[in-house]
């Protein structure tokens, strides 16, 4: 497989719900693909059945999307839809550095975009730089979380202006930022990647299941908005995400450094989150080293832009209660919530597979208990039965003895019952 091109390959397990729902989106994916003359070779595995390569591809769950070409392997982590996955091929395709050569690929580039990110190195072309060659070690390392391109300073259009040359830019939300070095004057590595992390999404993108591991190191803390498309509460969730995204915005120089703001129409991981069912609309703050979460104990479609800043400004200063954690008692609320979880999970793929997993276990497990309790029961009433003849048998014969010694005492034969013999 490694040495026959390019794949695109999902692992998935026949029981799994999530997997079914991908089904037909994945089909479309094998289409666009092979129709767009990619190369890529797109396929499915069984990683129930083939457990010994889903072992070799380090796959934990399902499903789960990998793109190979040759020893490099890359694991889809983003929303689950057509566009997302032929993105993340796209990216992971290569070149991790692509180039812009004049004015009217740049403009090009920055259309194909949209609203996403894309970052560019301005330089003038030398390869041996010492700021082109950390950019492109960390376009390869980061290469299917965003694009990163590299071009001379007239390919921007005139509008454009740098501070610094060579530089980086970065193009998001209808903006620019460039690279700030800073005062040492000194660009490590380590530095940019910081820097290359916190820019490479929007103010207040859009984020489901997977797609929220890849912004735990955009920021220290992770502002979810969740939201549904229940009808009922569509008009709380619009003004809420509003509002939030008004802050994202307005206020980016204050939050940018410590806040990522995304919104999600996915209450299970949220709900995974928090270890409770959340009502709709939600503010969940998440503080990503320590995995505890914040909950506004305020009415979520009363909150406000200064509300909202007063409500994040006193997380900061530590004024705001946190929950959850990595502490013992919370791995086991961890681990209950995760288990009734799955159990519904199930329950809402396979009704039979619900049955044949839990029903048929506890049908037989009731009937061996009630079976060892019979018996216990059984043998008791024996046990009483016997010892309450042995009682019965020496009273008798105690009788029996006591009358016979005193027959003898008195001299007198014993007296036959005639009535009794008739």
């Amino acid at each position: 497989m490694r040495k026959n091109g390019m794949w695109l390959i999902e692992f998935y397990a026949p029981w799994c719900g999530h997997c079914r729902k991908l089904e037909p989106v994945y089909r479309q994916v094998f289409t666009e693909l092979k129709n767009s003359g990619s190369g890529v070779i797109v396929s499915k595995i069984d990683a129930t059945r083939y457990s010994n390569v889903a072992s070799e591809f380090d796959v934990r769950g399902f499903p789960t999307l990998k793109f190979v070409n040759g020893d490099k392997v890359y694991t889809h982590r983003g929303d689950r839809s057509k566009e997302d996955i032929l993105d993340f091929v796209n990216k992971a395709k290569g070149p991790a550095v692509r180039n812009i050569a004049s004015v009217g690929k740049f403009n090009e580039i920055k259309t194909l975009h949209g609203k996403s990110v894309f970052f560019m190195f301005v330089g003038n072309g030398d390869e041996n730089d010492d700021l082109f060659k950390k950019y492109s070690s960390l376009a390869e390392k980061h290469i299917i979380e965003s694009y990163f391109y590299s071009g001379p300073k007239n390919s921007l259009p005139d509008k454009v202006t740098i501070k610094t040359f060579p530089t980086v830019l970065v193009f998001k939300d209808k903006n620019i930022f460039e690279f700030d070095v800073g005062e040492s004057e000194v660009v490590t590595k380590d530095k940019l990647e910081k820097w290359l992390n916190r820019e490479r999404f929007p103010a207040f993108p859009k984020v489901q299941g997977g797609g929220l591991n890849e912004l735990v190191t955009a920021a220290k803390y992770l502002v979810i908005v969740v939201v549904n498309k229940d009808s009922s509460v569509k008009n709380e969730c619009k003004k809420v995400k509003k509002v939030v995204s008004n802050v994202a915005l307005n206020h980016r120089q204050k939050y940018h450094q410590d806040f990522q703001f995304l919104w999600m129409p996915d209450e299970e991981t949220a709900n995974s989150i928090t270890m409770s069912f959340l009502n709709i609309p939600s503010i969940v703050v998440l503080e990503t080293a320590s995995q505890l979460h914040y909950i506004s104990d305020k009415n979520v479609t009363d909150l406000t832009e200064q509300s909202i800043q007063d409500f994040l400004d006193g997380i900061k200063v530590g004024k705001v209660d946190a929950y959850g954690g990595t502490g013992f008692l919370s791995k086991l609320k961890r681990a209950g919530f995760d288990f009734l979880t799955t159990v519904l999970s199930i329950w809402q793929a396979s009704r039979w597979l619900f049955l044949l997993m839990f029903g048929l276990p506890t049908v037989i497990i009731s009937v061996v208990c009630y079976s060892l309790c019979c018996m216990e029961t059984i043998d008791e009433g024996v046990n009483s039965d016997d010892e309450d003849m042995d009682e019965y048998e020496g009273q008798r014969r105690e009788l029996e003895e006591n009358e016979e010694n005193d027959q003898q005492e008195n001299h007198e034969p014993p007296k036959i019952d005639h009535e009794k013999y008739e």
